[in-house]
């Protein structure tokens, strides 16, 4: 008996350790290749509804709502609501312009099942949707039909219903064109509630009639916060906790305090229980390339993977729930596995302190979870926001209500990203994009370096008796209030904001490049620049830092860049930005 039983289950095992295969290949497959490997496998039922949800929801962004339409018919019931509850949902409110293109879909796919298993497990939710939309109206057998019903719809002569403009019914503020309604789908929405009416009554006349006669009595708030609490009840036991809860993932760890796992005699494969689903797999597309993560996890032996991914499974779904991710497009997704993959590989980094091998790392993720793993490379971040912040608090910036941007570009970016709710790190579109996750020590480096010479530089500009106030004209930053207060001490004007007179600054002009060297560039003036601050802060050059001196050399490299070669007869106060200048009247 034992024996059978066994053998029972090593074919049980074997069966879904092929379905998994299987379906690894399909969601790294094309949309059009996973669409034709799904329709055309020999049990394409059975494969289906062994997707794990978030895999199948997954797999129905990448291929398209509508050319998943075959798919989702195959599907089962628990499927269907996981998509409801991943869709239409916009934090705790139902958004039924989703909840439209949502159903359109599911009814495409088997009309008649949608039907009976919303009316009869999802009744208050499929109610909430009609009543958003509709007018109902009974009409008793002796009672003569009133004249304005044109626009109703009847199928017995008994209960009628019509679809009022939605300014009618939620008052002028939710028009059509309010942010929190979506007016592109309500004919949309009409066409598919009278095609769903009318299949409902051929389907059965009496579910019709307790259909529209509940929903004419539904307290709307109290259906829409439960089928809330539902929802959140149905995702938490996939690991998606409330955003509250789930923030908790961001929370700095030290490497002190890092959790190891388990001892355990060896990583040897043990067998699974065949009940109990495979973990979803749609991340594994986005876990690539060449960094210290995808190398480790390349040398992760096959007895640890099925581990190693429902750990990140639930990392993933905590990370979408914390950042509060509408999972709306494959776009979404990847957002939150991008995270994941970056704050993992910059985790392994600071962990493993310069020993930044595949096999090291290897090792490291065998002895500690991934979510701590995530969690150190979170800190890395926090670690430098947090100076940030402390710095700002009694910043020149700060005191004197200057905005961001009186840092210039590199540095509004580097202190922008380190500003917001999850720090980012300023690539300026080096890679594509603007801001990107922390993903290495070199990011934490150089952020950590232009923030210290921000810093430097607010603690030289603190020292500096300049009226800020006395800015009237142009564009303010570091760079022309350093360089127009210096020259305004060497030209003997007022030591002010106010824009310089363009034949003044031309004596300076030719004075900043007498001395132009062509074999040390970048050096032209720059001891005078350095002799003028040391005079105006009271401060010596040691006092002031590498760092500043650091932003001196690179502001006289500029200045050199952009005006070694401008005859000072010929200046245009339109194009000199980096001293405040009078400009000329038209």
């Amino acid at each position: 008996m034992d024996k059978n039983t066994d053998y029972q289950l090593a074919n049980l095992q074997n069966r879904e350790l092929k379905l998994r295969a299987q379906r690894r290949e399909i969601l790294t497959s094309t949309p059009e290749k996973a669409l034709d490997m799904i329709l055309e496998a020999p049990s394409p039922a059975t494969l289906i509804q062994s997707f794990p949800d978030q895999d199948l929801y997954y797999l129905m962004h990448k291929i398209g709502p509508y050319d998943f339409i075959p798919v989702l018919s195959m599907a089962r019931s628990d499927q269907w609501e996981y998509i409801l509850d991943a869709e239409v949902w916009d934090n705790d409110r139902l958004n039924t312009g989703i909840m439209t293109k949502t159903f359109d879909v599911l009814f495409q796919a088997a009309p008649e099942r949608l039907l009976r298993w919303t009316i009869t497990e999802k009744p208050d939710l499929f109610e909430f949707y009609l009543f958003k939309y509709m007018d109902i109206f009974i009409r008793e057998h002796d009672e003569v039909p009133p004249e304005d019903f044109d626009d109703y719809i009847t199928l017995d002569d008994k209960f009628y219903f019509r679809f009022p403009d939605r300014a009618a019914i939620f008052g002028e503020d939710e028009t059509p064109g309010a942010e929190n309604l979506f007016p592109e789908t309500d004919e949309e929405a009409k066409e598919l509630i009278e095609n769903m009416l009318r299949k409902l009554a051929e389907m059965d006349l009496s579910v019709f009639h307790g259909l529209l006669l509940e929903t004419s009595a539904l307290l709307t708030a109290e259906a829409e916060e439960e089928q809330y609490r539902l929802k959140n009840l149905r995702l938490a036991e996939k690991g998606f906790l409330p955003p509250h809860e789930a923030i908790g993932i961001y929370q700095p760890t030290k490497l002190s305090a890092l959790r190891k796992r388990p001892e355990r005699p060896s990583f040897k494969h043990t067998p699974f229980d065949a009940d109990i689903p495979f973990p979803p797999q749609y991340f594994t597309a986005f876990i690539e390339g060449d960094d210290l993560l995808v190398s480790a996890l390349k040398l992760v032996g096959t007895d640890f993977a099925l581990e190693l991914e429902s750990e990140l499974a639930a990392l993933i779904n905590k990370i979408i729930s914390a950042d509060q991710i509408r999972l709306r497009e494959k776009e979404d997704l990847e957002k939150a596995v991008l995270k994941a993959r970056d704050y993992l590989n910059l985790g392994l980094e600071v962990i493993l302190k310069g020993k930044l091998n595949p096999e090291s790392a290897r090792d490291t993720i065998r002895e500690y979870f991934l979510e701590d793993i995530f969690r150190t490379g979170s800190r890395a971040g926090i670690v430098l926001k947090t100076k940030g912040l402390n710095w700002f608090k009694q910043s020149f910036l700060k005191e004197n209500n200057l905005p961001l941007s009186f840092l210039g570009e590199t540095y509004l970016g580097v202190v922008g990203g380190l500003f917001l709710d999850r720090p980012l790190y300023f690539d300026n579109y080096a890679s594509g994009a603007l801001y990107r996750n922390f993903k290495s020590i070199p990011d934490i480096t150089r952020t950590g370096r232009l923030l210290d010479q921000i810093i430097a530089l607010d603690r030289v500009l603190g020292k500096l008796s300049v009226d800020v106030s006395s800015f009237k004209e142009g564009i303010l930053t570091y760079k022309t209030l350093i360089l127009t207060l210096w020259a305004k001490n060497r030209l003997k004007l007022s030591p002010d904001l106010r824009p310089i007179d363009t034949r003044s600054f031309k004596k300076f002009f030719a004075v900043l490049f007498s001395n132009l060297d062509p074999e040390k560039p970048g050096r032209i003036q720059l001891n005078d620049l350095l002799i003028w601050i040391t005079e105006a802060t009271g401060m010596d050059e040691a006092d002031m830092g590498k760092e500043f001196h650091e932003i001196l050399s690179d502001l006289i490299k500029e200045l050199e860049s952009e005006y070694g070669g401008v005859d000072p007869e010929t200046i245009d106060p339109r194009f000199i930005p980096h001293f405040l200048l009078k400009k000329k009247k038209k």
